[in-house]
């Protein structure tokens, strides 16, 4: 399962995505975007307990936690929306 928040703020699929095959159509499907516009990294980190990473992606702070049970992915959370994520630490010089 992929699950986002967008918060209506910021582009996000409103239901969760079901799924291997629905769950890498969509990541292919980024990933072309993102060819043209890479997604930076900015840092590793956890996010609710879980493994995870924030980047920028089109110019927008996201963050990325995984879900693993038996070393295997079974959930990915992803958070774009802005209220959630204004008091993330150490990226405000992102803009630079």
């Amino acid at each position: 399962m992929v699950y986002a928040d967008g918060g209506g703020w910021v582009p996000a699929p409103i239901r969760p995505l079901v799924g291997l095959e629905a769950a890498m159509e969509r990541f292919a499907g980024l990933a072309r975007l993102f060819s043209a516009h890479p997604s930076r990294l900015i840092r590793d980190t956890t996010i609710n307990g879980l493994p995870g990473f924030v980047t920028i992606e089109d110019d927008l702070i996201q963050t990325t936690a995984l879900q693993f049970e038996n070393e295997r992915i079974v959930a990915v959370y992803v958070t774009r929306n802005p209220d959630k994520l204004h008091n993330i630490p150490d990226v405000t010089g992102w803009q630079n």
